[in-house]
């Protein structure tokens, strides 16, 4: 069970700090749940059930500096995910956006870039869902990494081919 000031990572919510475990009455039985405040958007509070495997599983604790580290000098080994059915990719990869998973996450931005770059050389553009796919991921992620690094959104992407060693 996680605790009141927990940072944490609710799936496509992105960071959000734990501002209380409340009680409240849902179909005359008394539940408790977490009340999340994402970082990044004032304007939103969320209530999680702290007994819901479903949901907590879309919910850890975010990752250290560290964590990061090892994350993206393991990104140039992680394989690709690209499944050729439009519904199934679509199913899959909103699947793993919602996951928390970083590992998934990164490896779905690696398998979109690489995507793009193969469409761009054939003179293609990439299908606009899977631009959102890829938008929505690197959202999840570069918010993350620039909240646990201290940095600004725009400076992850830099900050990351830096430490893979990749000029910008």
């Amino acid at each position: 069970m996680y605790q009141v000031n927990d940072t944490v990572l609710y799936g496509a919510d992105g960071v959000c700090r734990i501002c209380n475990i409340v009680e409240r009455t849902l179909n005359g039985e008394n539940r408790s749940f977490y009340e999340l405040h994402p970082v990044f958007r004032s304007d939103a509070v969320l209530f999680l059930p702290t007994n819901n495997d479903r949901v907590n599983a879309k919910l850890r604790l975010i990752l250290t500096r560290d964590e990061i580290l090892e994350a993206i000098h393991a990104m140039p080994e992680e394989s690709c995910i690209w499944i050729e059915h439009e519904n199934t990719r679509k199913e899959a990869y909103q699947r793993i956006i919602r996951s928390s998973n970083h590992k998934e996450i990164i490896r779905l931005i690696k398998t979109l870039y690489e995507h793009r770059e193969k469409l761009r050389d054939c003179g293609k553009k990439m299908h606009v869902a899977d631009e959102n796919f890829l938008k929505d991921a690197e959202k999840v992620l570069y918010e993350e990494f620039a909240y646990v690094l201290n940095i600004g959104h725009d400076e992850v992407l830099p900050f990351i081919r830096r430490e893979m060693g990749l000029t910008e």
